[in-house]
């Protein structure tokens, strides 16, 4: 009877192996995540435009709003045209209105030395000129169209990567 008690305490209960099992599962599953992650800076941050740019897109769509993406030096912004007061309160007149700041359309700050270069119908667009008041440069329409655009983002240790982006919101990144 010892014996077999002594027999039972040696070996591994299926519990105990499948918790090492999915122990070891999560750890490698860690391990590639991290390892995925590690790409390019300029790469990540178009991946990150052009994932933001979608949700905008389809929120135009499914909820017939008319949305604006404006870019300047610091980043980029969503905002939203909407029928506001005018100033003499007489009046109804569209203004474009920034996108809630804490959503998943919140203002984007570009990274350190990141530089960028927009166009639009093929001409050069100088990004960092709009006031704040002024009108973004991309127009989203309910319809699920919007200004076909170049944006080529460059860090200062990295090669360019130049994301394009059509009327009917195909994506295309290309890489050096």
């Amino acid at each position: 009877m010892m014996a077999q008690a002594a027999a039972r305490r040696r070996g591994f209960t299926l519990i105990e192996i499948l918790v090492v099992l999915a122990l070891i599962g999560l750890l490698a599953g860690m391990a590639v995540l991290a390892a995925g992650a590690s790409g390019s800076g300029v790469e990540r941050e178009a991946r990150r435009l052009a994932a933001t740019l979608h949700l905008a897109a389809n929120e135009s769509r499914l909820q017939g709003r008319v949305l604006g993406l404006r870019f300047d030096s610091r980043g980029y912004s969503y905002h939203e045209l909407l029928p506001v007061e005018s100033r003499d309160g007489t009046a109804l007149e569209l203004a474009w209105i920034p996108v809630n700041p804490a959503g998943a359309l919140a203002p984007r700050w570009w990274p350190p030395q990141l530089e960028f270069e927009l166009r639009i119908n093929g001409r050069s667009v100088a990004a960092g000129l709009p006031r704040p008041s002024s009108a973004p440069q991309i127009v989203l329409l309910p319809e699920g169209e919007f200004t076909p655009f170049s944006l080529k983002l460059q860090g200062t240790l990295e090669a360019g990567t130049v994301v394009e982006f059509g009327a009917s919101g195909l994506l295309d990144i290309q890489r050096p």
